[in-house]
């Protein structure tokens, strides 16, 4: 059975007006939503704006006639959803690992009330439900889009990143005061709409990536006396070249390497459309040739200055932290205050540590072994989304395959970073999910032939 793309024989008014709400979600968390730690009006808005779109992509699911449901993806995010309100819920006396009776323990000595509740840190649920309000909205209305309107979603993810990439560069000649800096407090530098340079990073190389694809894309679906399809390369071709001369200059190693691995990936993931050609066998060896050559160019400069690097301790107590808190973890946003009262003293010092820089660390110690098990569903999806996208025809998985490559890239950089903890890059995150996430069931636009 193939899946042929009906989406050029009718424009749904629905879908069009979907696919503009997904957009202007998207380019309202990014103004808003760039920093992990800060939250003002913008993410205020993006949250508002999200609960009726949230409601609408629902309605939209409820209201078509789908093939298939993506039962999977949607009960994935709503146990992800409805986390935080769990961690309200009271806790029998006596769980929650040694850590949390150690604490108690603290508490009783100084007369002061225990805490009853699953979460240490109540307060933090309702910045955690904010920051995923717009993601899931995000990510419910792209599952609902033909693959015109996902296209269009692409694109503006592109479109945003040269977007902070020219304020960027507007931020370096710039005063620390400026209104080109969102966030006054740091010094100017390349972090565009963020908070954090490591994040501009992440939104280049996802970025590059697309524009990768789609160039590829392009390119092998060439038709000659075609101009728009020339227009499309050559704008592909800027935003992936404008990526890679800025993303050195955000000062990320780690995003340098993930662009390496990302741009081999995408070549050698175009082997069904040039093998038996002999020039398709050779682009295929020198771009894989120059991808490994750079990551192990790359790999080589991350090591000078490895010696003054934090982050592996950072991990490395974090870690037993979550040893210490397990079963259940300390809560969603309880990181902060649990590091800071249990750190070593090797890691006392003046700066703030407000993440571990590794996402996975951090959830295992903030929601315990819910959020291992839900990082594992999370991965057997992923493994599931990419089988679904390769039993697609050769001219039909590029969609989805570029936007899983992106998604893979916000997981890999959650390794050594925290780039979903800013609801910019977790609803940008939603976006290319909900993209991948459409290779395993029907869409409205797509009907199936024998």
């Amino acid at each position: 059975m193939r899946r042929m793309d009906t989406s050029h024989v009718a424009i749904d008014a629905g879908d069009v007006a979907a696919t503009g709400a997904v957009c202007a979600l998207l380019t309202v968390a990014l103004l808003g939503g760039g920093s992990s730690q800060q939250a003002g009006l913008g993410l205020d808005l993006a949250a508002a704006m999200a609960v009726p779109l949230l409601a609408w992509g629902v309605w939209r699911w409820l209201d078509t006639a789908f093939a298939a449901v993506p039962t999977a993806w949607l009960s994935l995010l709503a146990l992800v959803a409805v986390l935080p309100l769990l961690q309200l819920l009271p806790l029998p006396a006596g769980w929650g690992g040694e850590g949390r009776r150690d604490l108690n323990a603290d508490l009783a000595t100084l007369g002061v009330a225990q805490s009853a509740r699953w979460s240490l840190a109540p307060g933090a649920v309702t910045a955690a439900m904010l920051s995923l309000l717009p993601a899931a909205a995000v990510f419910v209305l792209t599952l609902s889009l033909r693959t015109r309107g996902q296209r269009a979603v692409l694109a503006a993810v592109v479109g945003l990143a040269m977007a902070s990439l020219l304020l960027g560069v507007a931020q370096l000649g710039a005063p620390q005061e400026s209104v080109l800096n969102p966030y006054p407090q740091w010094a100017p530098a390349m972090n565009g709409f963020f908070a954090n340079p490591n994040h501009q990073a992440t939104l280049l190389v996802i970025a590059a990536t697309l524009a990768c694809a789609g160039t590829a894309h392009a390119l092998v679906n060439w038709q000659p006396g075609r101009p728009r399809r020339a227009l499309t390369v050559l704008a592909c071709v800027v935003a992936m070249l404008l990526s890679l001369t800025a993303l050195p200059l955000t000062g990320s190693r780690a995003g340098i390497v993930l662009v390496i691995l990302a741009l081999g990936m995408v070549v050698a993931l175009q082997w069904p459309h040039w093998r038996g050609s002999r020039r398709g066998r050779l682009a295929l060896a020198g771009g894989l040739a120059v991808a490994i050559a750079g990551l192990l160019t790359a790999l080589r400069w991350m090591r000078v200055d490895a010696v003054d690097e934090l982050r592996a301790p950072l991990r490395a107590a974090t870690s037993e932290l979550a040893t210490r808190f397990s079963p259940l973890g300390g809560g969603v946003g309880s990181y902060v205050p649990i590091f800071e009262q249990e750190a070593p003293r090797s890691l006392l010092m003046s700066e703030y540590v407000n993440h571990a820089h590794n996402e996975y660390l951090q959830w295992s110690l903030e929601a315990g072994f819910v959020a291992i098990a839900l990082m594992l569903a999370g991965a057997m999806l992923l493994v599931a989304t990419f089988v679904a996208i390769q039993r697609q025809p050769p001219g039909d998985r590029m969609l989805s395959q570029s936007a899983l490559l992106g998604l893979l890239v916000v997981l890999a950089h959650s390794l050594v970073d925290y780039p979903m903890r800013t609801p910019a890059l977790l609803a940008i995150a939603a976006a290319l999910a909900g993209i991948a996430a459409s290779a395993s069931f029907a869409r409205p636009g797509v009907v199936m032939s024998g």
